[in-house]
């Protein structure tokens, strides 16, 4: 873990080395260039998400949901029976 912090640690810098080695004037040409990029980005992630929800159908809210599947037989016992079912298995032992 040491040998990869280390490793982290020279590769930064490194990488501030050669960014201030860079010219001012190219430092300000790359980081508009960089922002705009990721301005665009953005900008297209949102207008494709908002076109998305406008075109799907409404959602029905409030209805049933069903886990179980359709044919599967599934027995379900409220606690109130199962404490029932037990207590009387009990008094017949």
């Amino acid at each position: 873990m040491k040998k990869l912090n280390k490793a982290i640690d020279q590769y930064i810098k490194n990488v501030e080395q050669h960014w201030k080695a860079i010219p001012e004037k190219r430092q300000r040409i790359l980081t508009k260039i960089f922002f705009t990029g990721y301005t665009l980005l953005t900008i297209s992630i949102i207008l494709q998400n908002w076109l998305k929800e406008g075109s799907r159908k409404n959602i029905p809210l409030g209805g049933h949901i069903s886990t179980v599947l359709r044919g599967l037989n599934v027995k379900t016992e409220s606690a109130e029976v199962k404490l029932i079912n037990h207590q009387q298995k009990s008094e017949n032992e």
